[in-house]
Order: C-alpha cells, then structure tokens, then sequence
C-alpha cells in the first residue's frame, strides 16, 4: 500500500549523519546507503521541560516525568499544570502523562476554569488519531502498551472504511476533533445477526476492526483500525472497567460487521 502512495519504508535503518549539499539533504545510513531528499522531519518524541521545578517547589513524577498535579491538575497552590507536562492521575488507568491534542485542548481548558475556583476533576479519557493516507486510518485510546495482552476483532472493509470517506461524510475536511461532549448513551451489545467467524482467505479484506489491550482482563486500551466516529463507545468501555468473557461481543458495539 505504501509503494501506492509514493512511500518508500525503509526499515531497521539508522542515520549516521546528514550533510546540505547543492540546496538539498544528503542522509548517510549507518549500513552505508545514501539517500538524497529536499526535507527531513525528525519525530522523535518529546521530554517535558520541568525547570520550573527547580525554582517553585514543583513535584516531578520520577516513573513518567513531568510535573505531578492533583485530580484538579493543581501542582500547588496557585499553580496549575495542563498538557504534555501534567502527570496526573486517571481514576481508571492509574497514574499518567499523555501527549495527546485532545489530552492538551481539554486539561487546558479545565485548568484555566480551575484557577477560576471551578474546582473540576479532570476526568477525561482523551484520543490520538492518524491517518496513514486516504486508504488506513486509526483512532486510539487508554493505554496501547504493545507489552500488554491484546485481542484483534476484525471483519470484512468496504470502500466507506477509509479515512477518504469518512472525510467525505462529515463534509468538513476535518476527519477527528477534541470530543469533549460526545457520550455513548444507551450502549448495548447489537442484535444484528453475525455469522460464525471465519478463517480469513487469500485476497480477503479484513480492513477494519477493534483491537483490545487487556489489563488483569480488563480493557484499557483501544484502537479502531478504519472504524470512525466510535470513540465514544471505547471511552465508556473503559470508564466501565468491567471484565468481559467475550471480546467478539464487546467489538459488536462498534457496529463493525455492517456493511
């Protein structure tokens, strides 16, 4: 799929080093190969600056760094930490630091409402989301730890069960957004008639489906493989915080057996 698209995925391969030369980039590959390009984008995570620390009595959390804040993402009186640098505790995944644009827009905000005397609990689960090309796209939440138990439900894609035209249905160009007010209310596990699962063929298209990410048997993390606008349903599965016997019913709310 990536060679469809004009990408060239080149694993298990290390930069050694990058010269400018005649306007364009020149990178050395630690096994020798040379590859000529006109950009470089280095993304490489990020380590939360926490000088502040240093100078206002400031608490930083040893295991996920940043600063440790309250459930009201208070660090200390008067002091208030939202986004990338907060650590702070989710009342169903223990103790975090996420770096999320949800994650940020939302705690932004309530901090900002909080230092107003709203005295709020941040109680968000927040979502991450990436589209890789029109054709496959995700949407996550909770811990996607890939040292955690994990069970795939997938089912068969069809040509609506891509980030192209899930964009194309919401008529704004724009495929995700902060959910800040979007609920799952009423779930409960579908009645549509589901086949017995089957062993996937040669040239079949299992293109969507849930992954589950499973905690002492308990769900606390999703992914939604070119399943869109179901974040809703995965957030209040984890707020739930229930066991579940069965993961093909559970993955049922998600409606991905639909045509």
């Amino acid at each position: 799929r990536e060679k469809v698209l004009g990408v060239n995925v080149m694993p298990d391969s290390v930069v050694k080093s990058v010269n400018y030369e005649n306007g364009r980039l020149s990178i050395k590959l630690k096994d020798g190969r040379m590859v000529k390009t006109d950009h470089i984008v280095a993304a490489v995570g990020l380590e939360p600056n926490v000088e502040l620390a240093k100078s206002g009595g400031l608490e930083v959390d040893s295991d996920f760094g940043g600063f440790r804040v309250n459930s009201e993402l208070q660090a200390r009186s008067n002091i208030w930490v939202a986004g990338d640098a907060a650590c702070f505790y989710d009342i169903k995944l223990g103790r975090r630091r996420v770096e999320h644009h949800d994650h940020a827009v939302v705690s932004g905000r309530l901090a900002g409402e909080n230092m107003t005397g709203a005295n709020k609990p941040y109680w968000h689960q927040s979502m991450f989301w990436s589209d890789l090309g029109p054709y496959v796209g995700y949407e996550a939440i909770g811990i996607v730890d890939s040292s955690l138990p994990t069970v795939g439900v997938f089912a068969k894609a069809t040509a609506k069960d891509t980030p192209k035209a899930a964009t194309e249905e919401s008529g704004t160009g724009i495929r995700s957004e902060s959910e800040t007010e979007a609920t799952a209310s009423g779930v409960g596990i579908s009645t549509k008639a589901v086949s017995t699962l089957n062993t996937p063929q040669q040239g079949d298209d299992y293109g969507k489906g849930v992954i589950f990410y499973l905690r002492d048997k308990v769900i606390v993390g999703v992914i939604l493989w070119n399943v869109f606008n179901r974040m809703p349903i995965a957030r209040k599965i984890i707020k739930d915080g229930e066991e579940h016997a069965d993961l093909n019913e559970v993955a049922k709310l998600f409606n991905i057996h639909d045509d």
